[in-house]
């Protein structure tokens, strides 16, 4: 196993695998400080809508029964490839190479994530501090936005897997969500970060976690996420949990972890939650989504990765806002 993860992360240079070294301490501080610089404003969520207004019109194409996942690999992968590099691109895009953002840089207008890197690369060289530089190499930069870019995508996509496939499910709570979005946003404009937020499909997929030196572990969150003495009616899919009396949001519930915590928190936190929160409401407001005729509403569980998901599952899109 770990001479498995030494190649995969060419001696270690990454964030999620890496000791707690100094390197690794340096590497953490400047990819969170870029990911926070990055969503001040609404650039964010530009690049979000952008890309749900690629990827919702091709699921409208489709006029029967279809596998959603490939539509929602795009939507995550669009937005993660903007926030990393700055624009999207196809896997096989000749283009896509890092030395790009090396040759057209500007400390004047940092565009992304990977700019982010390099400015910090940039502000070691002046200062002549050799010790950082040696720990900002291309390898360690690469690593990095490997680690931001990669881990983003998986969990992502699979708790919007989840969020599809429990509404098509429960047609009931889907109605809910969509009064409130109705009432919230309306269908003349998409929704923001300041709409809502979600918690309820969070309970649902595994992340990483450190514990003693050189030992690499998984949390158990499928246990941390169902324990009844936290969780009341564990094997229902409740958003209504998650609410206090007056039907807000309420206090995060003691056993909920979905991006870990302590040093090995999540770095993609604070893009994920709006992420996930804007890419659900988008599709609720646009579509109406139901399962084939015949199909068992009961959510069945698949997956291989360390990431539980659910088993391949179609769906039915009817268009709400143009009908």
């Amino acid at each position: 196993m770990r001479f498995a993860v030494d190649r995969f992360t060419e001696g270690g240079k990454n964030i999620a695998f890496a000791n707690n070294t100094p390197t690794w301490k340096l590497h953490r501080k400047i990819a969170g400080k870029a990911l926070r610089q990055y969503m001040i404003g609404n650039h964010f969520e530009a690049v979000l809508h952008e890309s749900m207004n690629k990827c919702l019109p091709l699921m409208l194409k489709e006029t029967g029964v279809f596998n959603p996942e490939n539509y929602i690999d795009l939507m995550v992968f669009n937005i993660l490839n903007a926030v990393c590099f700055g624009k999207s691109v196809y896997l096989d895009d000749p283009e896509f190479k890092f030395n790009e953002h090396d040759n057209t840089f500007n400390s004047d207008k940092i565009r992304d994530f990977t700019d982010s890197l390099i400015l910090a690369r940039k502000e070691a060289e002046r200062e002549e501090n050799e010790e950082v530089l040696s720990q900002l190499t291309n390898t360690h930069l690469r690593q990095t936005l490997m680690d931001i870019f990669n881990a983003g995508i998986d969990t992502s996509r699979i708790t919007l897997f989840f969020a599809v496939r429990y509404m098509a499910g429960l047609p009931d709570i889907q109605s809910k969500v969509q009064e409130e979005i109705d009432r919230v946003v309306g269908k003349d404009r998409l929704p923001t970060v300041k709409d809502k937020k979600i918690s309820a499909l969070q309970n649902h997929f595994e992340v990483m976690y450190d514990v003693p030196q050189d030992t690499v572990v998984m949390i158990n969150h499928w246990a941390l996420h169902r324990d009844p003495k936290y969780w009341k009616d564990v094997e229902k899919f409740d958003p209504t949990r998650y609410l206090d009396e007056n039907g807000k949001l309420g206090m995060k519930p003691e056993s909920w972890l979905p991006f870990s915590a302590g040093r090995r928190v999540s770095l993609g936190e604070v893009v994920a939650k709006p992420e996930l929160h804007l890419i659900f409401a988008t599709i609720m407001q646009r579509f109406k989504i139901t399962l084939p005729e015949g199909t068992n509403s009961e959510l069945k569980l698949g997956g291989s990765s360390s990431n539980t998901q659910p088993a391949p599952f179609q769906i039915i899109v009817e268009d709400r806002i143009n009908t």
